[in-house]
């Protein structure tokens, strides 16, 4: 029986999972199998991440000859920018219905989080198309979230209804760092085990009624539609032939003095190299350097050949290239047009994670704080950390007629600003403290006073 089979038995006339139940555990076990094929597969893309690749791991040992590894980790490269282009500026919240208060708790009760949270999200996103985002309240009683790599975790979804039926966690503690153990959410309770699942403490409450897991997905075709399956080979070669290359020059130290027509005795070499002078006992005796004849301009055109490969199907361009001085906000614009669509269509998918996140925090301050939001009034606002013609936008927006755009929509153009309410709010307490100011003055010199 399949493990699809098996669920769909043991879920036939029961609502939730339990732990306690062998056959329920059965399923969890089967599941944590699933888990280590597909492990596997997400530990070598992370390697491949870290600069740990197979040309480097498998390189070819030369015996008394120069064997230097040269790692240049194009995925990484790739992966970094992509993670500044969308998420180098905060994602800012706007209430469909205007709703100020929510956008503010949004704000306090997320403030205690870590900084780089959504760009390490993105990060782990790209790397392996496929992570999760694990919601708790920590000791404090504040909301909180945990991103887990796929390394590390698993959730088992229904397909007819894509609910999450439960989630599984594998770490390692500080205090063991040889076993692991594993947790194992469900909808209504948290249950501990060993690596062979026996239970090691009693299961915790699950207050949210829910798995608190959000299944961040990049892309259907899972790792198939990944940077590192695309470039995977190309990053291969290139630290291959760029390791070779090194070689070779370093090689082309041990050049050998060639004596044609004649014979040095050994004990007269050093006086040669001091002297810099080779006499030859007989006529017709000659010397030259034995040397490599190495073909530059057929190497370092393979070599462009893989970079350049490497960056069209990353969908990147190339910064380090030389730019003619006078090109304007909008061919430079252009120039990342591909790499712009890109990262929209990755915008989306962390948009996805975001709006699940509102879902479980606003559950959160129903049941701890007594305040009922709709996450569905909640749009996250993304601005790409890409170069803007701020001025263009300027001129066009002073040439629109009034009435056509509105404030708010027109602060949201430029780049700069990273929270229209926020900055609504600095430009509406301005006006009141200068009409306060303008009132005050008016009183004092009333008009037609000397």
């Amino acid at each position: 029986m399949t493990l699809s089979d098996l669920v769909k038995k043991l879920f036939k006339k029961e609502v939730g999972l339990n732990l306690s139940n062998p056959e329920h555990l059965q399923v969890v076990k089967k599941a944590y199998g699933i888990y280590y094929v597909f492990k596997n597969i997400y530990e070598k893309m992370y390697r491949y991440y870290k600069g740990d690749t197979d040309a480097i791991r498998k390189y070819l040992f030369v015996t008394e000859r120069s064997n230097l590894k040269v790692n240049a980790n194009y995925i990484k490269k790739f992966i970094k920018e992509e993670v500044a282009y969308t998420l180098g500026n905060d994602i800012t919240y706007e209430s469909r219905s205007g709703n100020e208060d929510v956008i503010k708790d949004i704000e306090y009760y997320t403030a205690h989080w870590d900084e780089l949270h959504d760009t390490d999200l993105m990060k782990y996103l790209l790397i392996f198309t496929h992570v999760y985002e694990l919601y708790y309240v920590d000791d404090n009683a504040d909301f909180c979230s945990k991103i887990i790599k796929p390394t590390d975790g698993y959730a088992y979804m229904d397909n007819a209804s894509g609910k999450v039926l439960f989630f599984i966690h594998n770490f390692k503690n500080d205090f063991d760092t040889i076993n692991s153990f594993v947790d194992v959410y469900t909808a209504d309770k948290i249950y501990h085990f060993d690596n062979k699942f026996n239970e090691i403490a009693a299961p915790t409450q699950n207050i949210f009624g829910e798995v608190p897991v959000t299944i961040g997905k990049l892309t259907e075709e899972g790792t198939d539609d990944s940077l590192y399956s695309d470039i995977k080979g190309l990053q291969d070669a290139f630290e291959t032939n760029l390791s070779d290359v090194g070689n070779e020059i370093s090689d082309f130290r041990n050049a050998y003095l060639l004596f044609k027509n004649a014979q040095v005795d050994k004990n007269d070499i050093p006086d040669m190299k001091k002297l810099g002078v080779i006499q030859f006992p007989a006529a017709g005796g000659d010397a030259a350097w034995l040397i490599k004849n190495i073909n530059d301009t057929f190497i370092q055109n393979t070599l462009d050949r893989y970079e350049d490969t490497m960056y069209q199907l990353a969908c990147h361009i190339n910064h380090n290239e030389k730019l003619q001085s006078n090109l304007s906000g909008i061919t430079l614009r252009s120039r990342l047009i591909v790499l712009e669509n890109k990262c929209n269509l990755e915008i989306k998918a962390h948009k996805n994670i975001v709006k699940n996140r509102l879902r479980f925090l606003f559950k959160y301050l129903d049941i701890k704080k007594n305040k009922k939001y709709d996450f569905k009034d909640i749009k996250a606002l993304y601005t790409p950390n890409i170069p803007s013609d701020d001025l263009a936008t300027a001129q066009m927006l002073s040439q629109v007629p009034e009435g056509i755009i509105s404030k708010d929509t027109a602060r949201g153009l430029f780049s700069f600003i990273n929270n229209k309410v926020a900055e609504a709010e600095k430009v509406k307490k301005e006006l009141s403290e200068e009409m306060d100011f303008g009132n005050k003055y008016n009183d004092i010199f009333p008009e037609g006073s000397n």
